[in-house]
C-alpha cells in the first residue's frame, strides 16, 4: 500500500494585475493566475541594474513567443525568438509514428519581425522568403491562431499549419527578478486546440478532444551569460486524466519563492517547487528531474534531440532541444499523479549573447 507524506512547499499565487510595471518604475514580481493587460517592460527604472539609454536597455530585452503542439502521433516547436540584433524563426516536428525529426530554422532581420506586447490582443510575427510564422493572440476572445508555413531544404518537404488553442484553462504568469529591479516575464497555459498540419503532400487532422498546445509568452532582461534547464510535456495519468506541466531551473533569484514550475490538472495550474535537472549518459540519454520535497520524480528518456553550438568569441551557443517520453510521478496537494504516458521535450540553454 503505498504512503505519502503531505509536502511543506508553498508559494502564493496572486491574481491578475492591470500592470507589470509599477507608476515607480519598479516590477510587480511573484506568480499570478491571469492574463496581465499591460506587460510594460520598457518602463522599469534602471532594469540592467545601472543607469543606460533606453536603447541599450531595449536591446538587452530579450523576447520570444514559443508554443508546443500535437496529438498522439505528432509534436510540434515553434517560435519567434528576438535576440535583437537578429530574430531566429524555427518550427520543428517530431512524427512519433516513424521516429522522424523535421527541422526548419532561418535567421532574419529585426524589421521582419514582431513581438506583441501581449496575448490579449496582439501579432508576434516572423518573416522571409521561404518562411512565415504568426501567432494572432486574441485572449480577450479566448483564443491564440497560429499560422506557418516553411519552404523545403534539402530532402526536407513544405510544411504548412493552422491552429487554434483555446485559453480555457487557468494560466501560470510569472514576473521574477534576475536583479533587484531587473525583471523576466512569462505567460504559459496548456490548453486544447485543434487545426491540420501539411507535412508535404500529407494532411494531419488536429482534434480538439485528443490534441493540446502549451503557450509561451516570454520577455526578460536575461544576463549576457544566459542559462536554464527546462521540460514540459504531456499526457495521461493512471486514470485517464490529461495533465500537463512545464519545469524551469534558471537564473532567478529565490527559487523558492520565484520560480515558474506548474502542474496542469482537471483545467486548474498548481504551483510546483524548484528543481534540478541531472543528466545521465549512456547508451541512451537520459535526464532526472526532481525536488526536494518529493513532488517531482521524473525520468526523460530521449528519442531525438537538436543541437545548435558554436563559439564566436562575444556570441557563443550550447543549446540542446531533446524530444521524448516522460515516465514517473507529479503530486498536487494531496494526490500522487502516476504517468502512464506522457511526451513532451526539454532544453539546455547555455547562450552568450
Amino acid at each position: 500500500m503505498e504512503t505519502y507524506v503531505k509536502n511543506t512547499y508553498y508559494r502564493e499565487v496572486r491574481e491578475g494585475i492591470e500592470e507589470l510595471v509599477k507608476k515607480d518604475g519598479k516590477f510587480d514580481f511573484g506568480t499570478f493566475n491571469s492574463t496581465i493587460p499591460n506587460v510594460n517592460m520598457h518602463e522599469a527604472y534602471r532594469p540592467l541594474g545601472y543607469l543606460a539609454p533606453k536603447w541599450f536597455e531595449n536591446y538587452r530585452l530579450k523576447e520570444w513567443e514559443a508554443f508546443q503542439a500535437g496529438n498522439e502521433d505528432i509534436f510540434i516547436l515553434g517560435a519567434v525568438y528576438n535576440v535583437k540584433v537578429s530574430v531566429l524563426l524555427y518550427l520543428i516536428v517530431y512524427d512519433k509514428r516513424y521516429d522522424k525529426l523535421y527541422e526548419y530554422s532561418e535567421i532574419v532581420n529585426s524589421s521582419k519581425a514582431t513581438v506583441g506586447k501581449c496575448l490579449l490582443d496582439s501579432e508576434t510575427k516572423g518573416e522571409s522568403k521561404n518562411s512565415c510564422i504568426q501567432y494572432i493572440n486574441k485572449l480577450k476572445d479566448g483564443v491564440i491562431r497560429i499560422n506557418a508555413h516553411m519552404k523545403h531544404k534539402g530532402k526536407l518537404p513544405d510544411i504548412k499549419l493552422e491552429l487554434k488553442a483555446y485559453h480555457i484553462t487557468e494560466p501560470i504568469v510569472i514576473c521574477q527578478p534576475f536583479g533587484e529591479n531587473r525583471g523576466l516575464y512569462s505567460h504559459k497555459n496548456f490548453m486544447p486546440m485543434n487545426g491540420y498540419i501539411l507535412i508535404g503532400d500529407e494532411k494531419i487532422i488536429f482534434e480538439e478532444h485528443s490534441s493540446h498546445m502549451i503557450i509561451d509568452d516570454h520577455k526578460g532582461y536575461y544576463p549576457y551569460n544566459m542559462k536554464y534547464d527546462w521540460v514540459t510535456g504531456w499526457g495521461k495519468d493512471e486514470s485517464g486524466n490529461d495533465f500537463a506541466f512545464n519545469l524551469t531551473d534558471n537564473q532567478v533569484l529565490d527559487h523558492e519563492k520565484y520560480n515558474e514550475n506548474c502542474i496542469w490538472y482537471n483545467g486548474k495550474m498548481n504551483v510546483l517547487p524548484p528543481i534540478k535537472v541531472q543528466r545521465e549518459n549512456n547508451t541512451k540519454e537520459i535526464w532526472k528531474v526532481k525536488d526536494k520535497y518529493d513532488m517531482v520524480n521524473l525520468t526523460f528518456h530521449i528519442a531525438k534531440k537538436t543541437k545548435i553550438k558554436f563559439n564566436c568569441l562575444v556570441v557563443a551557443s550550447d543549446y540542446e532541444a531533446p524530444f521524448g517520453r516522460y515516465e514517473g510521478y507529479l503530486k498536487v496537494k494531496d494526490k500522487v499523479i502516476h504517468i502512464k504516458t506522457c511526451f513532451g521535450i526539454g532544453e539546455k540553454k547555455r547562450i552568450r549573447i
